[in-house]
């Protein structure tokens, strides 16, 4: 399965709201790290990742992750995820990104 994106700019909370479908790994890494970068210089805000769909998440998907946070944070932004499927949460947990990332259900 391949990486989706449906994003949209939620204007009355000035967040971007990005639902991610499908996996996030070594293969769709860069079409998810170019859209983000897209989106974050088209309107410096806060991020908002929707994560019911999510299925998988592996180490390269984390570290774009990671490196796109890293950039919101310049700007005094902040990024969520919402409704992260338990083995996904686990995955943030051991490696500790829960305490990184707000993460909502």
């Amino acid at each position: 399965m391949s990486l989706r994106l449906n994003t949209n700019y939620n204007e009355n909370e000035s967040i971007w709201e990005i639902e991610l479908i499908g996996e996030v790994d070594i293969n769709s890494k860069s079409t998810l790290k170019d859209e983000l970068i897209q989106l974050n210089e088209k309107k410096k805000s806060d991020f908002l990742f929707k994560c019911e769909n999510l299925e998988y998440i592996d180490s390269t998907g984390l570290g774009v992750l990671i490196s796109f946070y890293k950039n919101v944070k310049v700007n005094e932004n902040a990024v969520y995820f919402e409704n992260l499927k338990p083995s996904i949460q686990k995955i943030f947990t051991l490696t500790g990104l829960d305490r990184i990332f707000s993460i909502r259900n």
